[in-house]
């Protein structure tokens, strides 16, 4: 393996071991301090399409809390194509000092005619007693891939109620089609002609604003944080 090719492997590993693995459905409020979603493709030549989406929503109470959404796909086998989803909502009910991490990652390798996308998506509903850090990264990796096609998107909303409560199950299905609808557009962007990087920046930060809006006005909240960040 080249030594790009082993960066690739350590910046995948390192997004991937940001935090351990704890998250509860939808339901009671729990008590854990570590919450991570992932979802992963892998496609190989016994499995050439790979297609993973996770979705979790989790109510905590918490006085250290830290959160990763990561969505990764790692496409390696000619003809192969990986699309990973992850889509986090967290509500904090207790006052809290809280990291919140999103990260998109795709990489391709050693292969021909290959694809790779990942989505992740991580709302957050604060109260005013909570001190929220978060970040959002999109990341694309090609080694030794003439013709390979990459797409990445991390879009990151936190809002904050006075009284924190879940999403009404209207906004919550706008949010799960919201989502769809941008992993069908990551899917089309690696086989369609390459847009220009300000033409896809200026459609993500739309797609940001129709995001925030719901949660927002679903919930009546104020924005503390709506980033996005998007690979080509």
């Amino acid at each position: 393996m080249t030594g790009r090719g082993l960066a690739a492997h350590a910046v995948v590993a390192v997004l991937l071991l940001a935090g351990a693995a704890d998250a509860s459905p939808r339901g009671s409020p729990d008590e854990r301090r570590y919450l991570d979603v992932v979802a992963s493709a892998q496609p190989s030549d016994q499995r050439r399409e790979d297609r993973d989406v996770v979705v979790s929503e989790v109510m905590v109470r918490h006085a250290a809390l830290k959160a990763d959404a990561v969505a990764t796909s790692v496409t390696s086998c000619s003809g192969c194509r990986g699309d990973s989803t992850a889509l986090q909502v967290v509500y904090v009910r207790g006052p809290a000092s809280a990291r919140f991490d999103n990260v998109a990652s795709a990489w391709v390798q050693d292969c021909w005619d290959c694809t790779a996308t990942a989505l992740a998506v991580q709302l957050v509903v604060i109260g005013p007693g909570t001190r929220a850090r978060p970040t959002n990264r999109a990341l694309a990796v090609g080694n030794t891939c003439a013709t390979c096609r990459t797409a990445t998107a991390a879009f990151q909303v936190v809002v904050q109620v006075d009284a924190v409560g879940r999403l009404p199950a209207a906004a919550l299905a706008e949010v799960t089609a919201w989502v769809d609808a941008q992993a069908a557009a990551l899917r089309a962007a690696v086989v369609a002609p390459a847009t220009p990087r300000r033409a896809a920046a200026r459609a993500a930060a739309r797609s940001l604003g129709d995001l925030r809006r719901v949660v927002v006005r679903a919930l009546e909240a104020r924005t503390r944080s709506a980033r996005v960040a998007v690979t080509r």
